[in-house]
Order: structure tokens, then sequence, then C-alpha cells
């Protein structure tokens, strides 16, 4: 690779984990694209030569954030662990209640997919968001084609998508959970950490008795 083609990837880089930074904090129109060009250190001609348009940025922030999930589900996929305890760690991976950097990231995507039809172009603008989120499916999939050798995953039409139901539905809740986990503080039963449990056991002793 050339210097001038490293140099190119490392501003990129560059702009894009300052737009995160302040993107996760904040609502999409309160940050500027001079905001992000003064966190990344660049002029915002230059930033606008590299990112011409905000809606860019903010679907390069997406694919950043959902990459890093990507990472995860294929470094769980590669373990020697069976099926079951893979879908265990993808539901302690969903658990942001006691992570709030993961929570920011978390609200993003959710904002993100909740207004991603209102970007313009979305469907080719967003092509690479959507194959990382088809790749994460695919990886699943086989988790549970592995647990379902290994017999420690039913077997049977239609666990696939039960599986892929439970872990977005843990998914969800543990995300209302840690977003209400103040609001909750004031509520005498259950607790938070409670009620994720006990969705977490009734998930994992459906998937034994099957």
């Amino acid at each position: 690779m050339s210097k001038q083609l490293e140099n190119k990837e490392r501003r990129t880089q560059a702009i894009v984990d300052a737009a995160e930074k302040l993107l996760i904090e904040s609502t999409w129109d309160s940050v500027q694209m001079q905001d992000i060009a003064n966190e990344a250190e660049v002029g915002v001609a230059t930033l606008f030569r590299y990112f011409p348009k905000k809606q860019m940025l903010i679907i390069a922030v997406a694919n950043q954030i959902l990459s890093e999930e990507l990472d995860f589900y294929c470094s769980i996929n590669r373990q020697s662990n069976t099926g079951l305890q893979k879908v265990e760690s993808i539901f302690q991976r969903v658990n942001r209640l006691g992570n709030p950097e993961a929570l920011k990231k978390s609200k993003f995507i959710d904002i993100f997919e909740s207004n991603i039809g209102e970007l313009e172009n979305f469907v080719t603008e967003a092509e690479e968001y959507f194959k990382i989120r088809n790749d994460i499916s695919n990886i699943v999939s086989r988790i549970v084609s592995d647990g379902q050798a290994d017999k420690t995953l039913p077997s049977g039409e239609g666990i696939t998508d039960e599986i892929m139901t439970m872990i977005n539905n843990y998914s969800l809740f543990a995300r209302k959970l840690a977003l209400m986990k103040n609001i909750m503080t004031l509520e005498k039963h259950p607790g938070t950490d409670v009620q994720l449990k006990i969705m977490h056991d009734m998930y994992m002793e459906r998937l034994r008795s099957l």
C-alpha cells in the first residue's frame, strides 16, 4: 500500500471515529460537520472531500458499530464451545445493563434503523450495512446448525427462526431495561437484573427442553 493511500485511510478512520464519538453522545441534528472536523482535527473542507454529505458519515458510523458486532459473532463462531454455549454467549453480549458505552452505540443503531427509510437513496447508500446484518444472521444460522449437530440445540424446522427471535427479543428487552435503569430503581419489584435473568433463564430452559 502506498504512503498516500495509508494516509487517506488513516484520515478516513479518524473522521469516522470522531463522528461516532459525537453522534452517540448527542442527537444527529445537534452535531454539525464543523464539530466533526474539529474533533478529527481536520479542516471542514477536507471533511467534505472525504464525506460530501452528513448522511454518508452517519451510515459510516452505523457500519463501524455493526462491524464490531460482526467481529464478535465471528469470534463466537470460531470457538470450540457447544452450540448452546455459543447462544448463551450471545445473550451475555447483548446485555447492556453494565456497559454504558455499548448502550450508547445500541441507541444509535436503534435510531439509525428507525430512520433509515428517510435517508436519501438508503438502499444503495446503506448497502454495506445490510450486508453486515445478513452476515450476522448467517453466522447465527451456522451456530444453530453446529448446535444441532452436537445435539445441544434442538433439531427441527423453525428452530433457527425461534433462536433468532429469542436473541432479538432479549436484546431489545436488555436495552429497554438499561435505558430505564434509573427510573426502575424507584420501583420495589422486580429489579432490572432480576427481570433480565428471568428472561435469560426462560429462554435457556426452553432450548434445553426441546
